[in-house]
C-alpha cells in the first residue's frame, strides 16, 4: 500500500511541472502584448518610452526560461504578481477574496450529489425497468443533454420569476445557493445515477449475490453491505474527480446567477485581459485536477485490496 502511495505521488511531481509550464507557456502565445494591455488598462499611452518601462517593470526583457524559473519561486510562495487592473491588489488577494465562494457552491453541490445519486441510483438498480427506473432514466437523459447554462435560465424562471421563492442571484439574501447549487448538480447526479445502476446491477449477478441469498440473508442486508459497497469503488475515481470538476464547471454558473467566486473573477478578468489573474486560473485548476485524481486513486486502493499489490 505504502508503495503503490509512494508511486502515485512520485508520478504527480512531473505532471504538476507540465502544469505550471503550460500555464505560464500559454498566456505567451497570445497574439497582443501583455505590455501592451497593462498600458492600456491603467489609460497609460503605450510610447516607446512607456513600453520598454512596463517591460522591465514586469520582467519581460528577460529570457523565456529566465522568468519562468523566476515564476515558478513566486508561485511556491503562492505569489501570482500583481492584476493589471488594479495594481494595488495582488493576484494572490483577488483569489483568497473569492475562493471562499466558489468552495462553498462547490461543496454544497458535492452534498446534492451524493445525496441524490447515491440513493436514486440503488432504486433504479433494486426495481429495474419499473416505472421508477423508467421515469430516472428519461430524468437521466434530459439533464445530461441539456447543458447548465440554460438549466439554470429555466431555474430563474421557474422559481424566481414565476413562483418567487427563491432569488435571481448574488450571495447576501437568504436561500441564494439553491439554485446556483442545484444547476450545477444536475449532469453530475445524472452520470453517477447512472454508473451507480450499471454498477449494482452487474454485481447482482454475480455469484456472491447468489450465495447470500441461499444462506438466508435479507435483501436489504445484502444490497446495502455487500452490493452497493462493491458497486461504489467503480464510482470513487469518478466522485474524486467531481469535486475538481464542480469547482471549475462554476465559471459559467457563477456568472448567470451573479455569484461572488473564482469563476467569476476569471471572467472578468479575461474580458479585461487581465493575464496574471488568467495565468493563476488556468495552474489552480491544473494543479485541483492532478490532486483530486491523487486522492481519488489513493482512496480507491484503500477500499479495493487488488489494487494494493505493486509489483
Amino acid at each position: 500500500m505504502k508503495q503503490y502511495i509512494a508511486r502515485r505521488i512520485l508520478l504527480a511531481i512531473p505532471m504538476l511541472l507540465v502544469v505550471t509550464f503550460i500555464s505560464f507557456g500559454l498566456i505567451h502565445l497570445i497574439p497582443s502584448d501583455p505590455v501592451e494591455v497593462a498600458l492600456r488598462v491603467n489609460e497609460i499611452i503605450p510610447t516607446d518610452e512607456a513600453i520598454a518601462i512596463m517591460r522591465e517593470e514586469l520582467g519581460l526583457d528577460q529570457p523565456f526560461f529566465t522568468r519562468y524559473a523566476s515564476w515558478l519561486k513566486q508561485i511556491a510562495r503562492f505569489d501570482f504578481g500583481q492584476s493589471y487592473i488594479n495594481k494595488n491588489r495582488s493576484v494572490s488577494g483577488e483569489i483568497l477574496r473569492s475562493l471562499p465562494a466558489t468552495l462553498k457552491l462547490a461543496g454544497m453541490s458535492f452534498m446534492i450529489v451524493v445525496g441524490v445519486s447515491i440513493p436514486l441510483g440503488i432504486i433504479c438498480a433494486v426495481y429495474k425497468d419499473r416505472l421508477i427506473d423508467r421515469a430516472m432514466r428519461i430524468f437521466i437523459f434530459v439533464a445530461t443533454a441539456v447543458p447548465n447554462y440554460w438549466m439554470g435560465i429555466l431555474l430563474i424562471w421557474l422559481f424566481a420569476v414565476k413562483l418567487k421563492i427563491l432569488p435571481t442571484g448574488g450571495n447576501q439574501q437568504s436561500g441564494a445557493i439553491i439554485l446556483p447549487a442545484v444547476t450545477l448538480s444536475l449532469t453530475y447526479i445524472a452520470t453517477y445515477m447512472r454508473l451507480i445502476r450499471n454498477s449494482m446491477l452487474e454485481n447482482l449477478t454475480e455469484n456472491y449475490v447468489y450465495y447470500a441469498r441461499t444462506r438466508g440473508l435479507k435483501e436489504k442486508s445484502i444490497i446495502g453491505r455487500h452490493v452497493l459497497k462493491n458497486s461504489l469503488h467503480e464510482s470513487i475515481a469518478a466522485l474524486g474527480m467531481s469535486v475538481a470538476q464542480l469547482i471549475s464547471g462554476t465559471v459559467v454558473v457563477e456568472n448567470i446567477f451573479s455569484w461572488p467566486g473564482i469563476g467569476r473573477l476569471c471572467i472578468s478578468a479575461i474580458f479585461n485581459r487581465d493575464y496574471p489573474v488568467i495565468q493563476a486560473y488556468i495552474l489552480m485548476m491544473g494543479v485541483l485536477f492532478i490532486l483530486c485524481n491523487l486522492l481519488a486513486d489513493i482512496t480507491q486502493a484503500m477500499l479495493d485490496p487488488r489494487l494494493q499489490e505493486v509489483k
